[in-house]
């Protein structure tokens, strides 16, 4: 898959732009890795066939939840479910359902994540 693929399939996720931002952002030593998440990332796995972009956001959302301590991607991934369609109360299903795997303190913490997505959205 190339670059522009991947961009394609980025910017479709997180909004016109997006892409090259995150590029720009991730310039010197982080050029590299910022290469590899929009190229592999989002021109390999998001490209795949079988899962539309709400379940892979679905799929996103539960992981990052379960691993914790990564905020900053949770509120990323929240923010990208939103724009293809999960509403607010399937993102807060998704968090409940990971509490039985990650246990309260991570499922409190995407909660308050999810809140403060919300709240900056303006959806309830």
């Amino acid at each position: 898959m190339s670059m522009e693929q991947g961009k394609a399939k980025y910017d479709e996720v997180y909004g016109e732009g997006a892409a090259d931002r995150l590029l720009d952002m991730l310039y010197g030593p982080g050029a590299d890795l910022g290469r590899y998440g929009v190229e592999f990332n989002f021109g390999e796995i998001y490209s795949r066939p079988g899962l539309d972009l709400k379940q892979r956001q679905i799929a996103s959302i539960a992981s990052l939840v379960n691993i914790g301590g990564v905020e900053p991607q949770l509120t990323g991934h929240i923010n990208a479910g939103l724009n293809v369609g999960l509403t607010p109360g399937e993102i807060v299903e998704v968090i409940i359902h990971c509490v039985q795997y990650a246990g309260f303190p991570r499922a409190i913490n995407a909660i308050n994540v999810a809140k403060k997505v919300f709240e900056q959205r303006g959806v309830a």
